[in-house]
């Protein structure tokens, strides 16, 4: 798989907007610092290859004139993910002040709106979190085993969106037990799995990167199968039966729940 896109998520219940635009800023001129330092002068045009509004996360897909010289790419890729990973871990950032003076420009949203900041590439994830979210949630983590953490075999039910084979196999999963993108990458030569999905739901397997204080899936890799499921039926609640049968002239319940909501 092609190691040529950069990912920038932001995490938190309400996400103000200029939050999000700062934070775009920062993620393109620490993309620009990054190809500078690293890409041996060759130019990389970076082009918007994912928005996901409703999840704050968005994905810049390098490319060179010169196909020859899309290894320069993959230097400022694997770049990008060492500096998340750094971040993470609290340990220095090996590159410019240019760089470093994005990456706290970057980490100043933490605010506690913006609860976390995810640097994701196609081999790595890494994620920083604010004070204040760490603070409110040491006391309710689930505490995931530490082998959950880094990533184990499972599978995430979804929608199926944004699929793109532009150099790489990467696509967006909507998990549906919260709605939130979940970023899954299918290894060169499994094209054929991601046949006839878009937009459908489904069933996703592979490797799960899970955030270790909310169990929330992060990143799937390794994308082994996608099983296709059918689409719920309109009005199938209808069928829905309580365990008691009712009685002679009473109340249906949407009825009394109609006339509890209206009073």
């Amino acid at each position: 798989m092609a190691n040529n896109t950069v990912t920038i998520a932001l995490s938190g219940d309400r996400i103000p907007l200029r939050d999000f635009s700062e934070a775009m800023m920062h993620f393109r001129a620490l993309v620009d610092a990054l190809s500078s330092e690293v890409a041996g002068g060759v130019r990389i045009e970076w082009l918007v290859d994912d928005l996901e509004l409703g999840s704050t996360l968005a994905t810049a897909r390098g490319q060179t004139a010169d196909l020859t010289q899309q290894a320069e790419v993959e230097k400022v890729v694997r770049a990008y993910g060492s500096v998340g990973t750094a971040l993470e871990r609290g340990t220095d950032i090996p590159f410019s002040d240019r760089v470093k003076r994005e990456l706290t420009g970057l980490t100043s949203i933490l605010n506690g709106k913006v609860e976390a900041i995810r640097f994701e590439t196609p081999e790595t994830e890494s994620i920083v979190r604010s004070p204040q979210a760490l603070d409110a949630r040491s006391s309710t983590a689930i505490g995931l085993p530490a082998f959950m953490e880094t990533a184990v075999y499972g599978a995430v039910e979804g929608r199926v969106q944004t699929l793109t084979n532009r150099g790489s196999l990467r696509f967006t999963l909507y998990d549906t037990h919260n709605d939130k993108a979940v970023s899954c990458y299918v290894a060169e030569g499994q094209e054929d799995l991601l046949r006839d999905v878009w937009g459908r739901r489904a069933l996703v397997e592979g490797r799960i990167r899970r955030d270790s204080q909310t169990g929330r899936p992060l990143t799937i890799r390794d994308v082994s199968r996608i099983v296709p499921l059918p689409e719920p039926e309109p009005y199938r609640f209808y069928e829905a039966r309580g365990i008691l049968p009712l009685m002679p002239g009473e109340e249906m319940p949407e009825d009394r729940i109609r006339r509890l909501r209206d009073a």
